[in-house]
């Protein structure tokens, strides 16, 4: 199956790190019409428009070419690869990929119902806020966002223009906050190393 690279790389932005032991969260999930992503904390879903094979999870291993425009994934003598192609459909490189047969969260499920009104924007860990640049401005500098909070320390939803909506797939991020009394915590543990 071929995936846009573009698509792929935003998804990996959303992905957990290594040490993460949900092995699922490792790895992009791909269906029939969606790539999606999540660490537990971010969570992407683009519909992909490409034709699917094989659905699944896909850890990958190891960096994406710079110049890979297309990515097949196949399985190839029992291991699962995917091989990047340029914008002159050549050949740049492929990475190994483990597949895991799981049950993908459905975290869209977080935004179920309206929105609460809610007065001020929750706390958030910065590197989520950076994510809409991380994810879609690889060939642009200006990425405009809005973020619609669902209620009080409920999930925030980036909300994109209709150009980005439509080159990555009508796109949804959700970011969950973090606790209310994050500051506090943080001055109390201040005042404490400080005595």
């Amino acid at each position: 199956m071929f995936i846009h690279t573009d698509f792929l790389r935003a998804a990996l932005c959303c992905v957990a790190g290594r040490k993460e032991e949900r092995r699922y969260l490792q790895g992009v999930n791909i269906t029939s019409t969606h790539i999606q992503a999540t660490n537990g904390h971010a969570y992407v879903s683009m519909e992909h428009g490409c034709t699917v094979n094989t659905e699944g999870v896909f850890i990958i291993h190891g960096e994406i070419p710079d110049s890979a425009e297309a990515t097949l994934f196949q399985l190839v003598n029992n291991q699962w690869i995917a091989s990047h192609v340029d914008e002159e459909e050549t050949f740049i490189g492929h990475n190994e990929v483990e597949r895991i047969e799981v049950s993908f969260p459905d975290l869209s499920k977080l935004l179920d119902g309206d929105a609460e009104p809610c007065d001020t924007l929750p706390t958030f860990q910065a590197k989520y806020l950076a994510l809409p640049q991380l994810m879609f401005g690889r060939f642009s500098t200006f990425v405009p966002v809005q973020i619609q909070s669902w209620g009080k320390g409920k999930p925030c939803q980036f909300l994109f223009d209709k150009t980005l909506s439509f080159m990555y797939g009508n796109p949804l991020l959700i970011i969950m906050p973090m606790t209310d009394d994050t500051f506090e915590k943080l001055e109390q543990a201040f005042d404490e190393e400080s005595c």
